[in-house]
């Protein structure tokens, strides 16, 4: 029995070297060193790299707040810009202010703008206000009236009138009435006193 454990082992002694360290589950200790170096140096490539993300995730947030900042920026001035263009096309209807086209059409927006329908005005400043009120609605619908004061000094009159083109002809009418007076007839002349 002594032999055979004794050939057992021979064997072993035998095949060790054939085997190798690693087929028992040894390292030889440098390749052992080699490996644990090269652990070590991947633990410290991997801690970089770690660190690098975690400045490139901070760059990300940094960036995206600025994003988020410059892109609430240019909301802002492209909701401005469309109000902005939005205000010039409306002006562009209205400006430059012309003169109305046709009588009926002097006579139907005299009609639709209120201020005739108001109380009568009861100095000659009141008065005023209304043909100076009159002359800003037409410029904000794109027309042009002319606002005046024909003061006689002899009789101490005054009349306030409004005037506006139409079709090459001058007309007026009191600011408080909406009953135009064609300015070239000498007749309708006569009635505005």
């Amino acid at each position: 029995m002594k032999k055979r454990w004794f050939l057992v082992g021979v064997m072993l002694l035998v095949s060790l070297p054939l085997i190798g360290c690693e087929g028992l589950g040894w390292v030889a200790k440098e390749d052992y060193n080699a490996l644990q170096a090269e652990h070590e140096a991947l633990v410290q490539e991997n801690t970089s790299v770690k660190g690098e993300l975690e400045e490139v995730q901070s760059d990300l947030t940094n960036l995206q707040t600025d994003y988020d900042t410059l892109k609430g920026a240019n909301d802002k001035l492209s909701a401005d810009y469309e109000a902005a263009n939005a205000e010039l096309t409306g002006m562009k209807e209205v400006c430059p202010p012309r003169h109305f086209n046709t009588v009926k059409e002097l006579q139907d927006w005299l009609v639709a703008n209120g201020v005739s329908d108001r109380a009568a005005a009861t100095t000659a400043e009141a008065l005023y206000s209304k043909a100076l009120e009159i002359q800003e609605d037409a410029l904000q619908d794109g027309y042009m009236i002319s606002a005046w004061i024909d003061y006689y000094f002899d009789e101490e009159l005054f009349y306030v009138n409004c005037t506006a083109v139409v079709e090459g002809t001058v007309w007026m009418w009191n600011p408080e009435t909406d009953e135009i007076l064609n300015f070239s007839d000498a007749t309708g002349l006569l009635k505005l006193r």
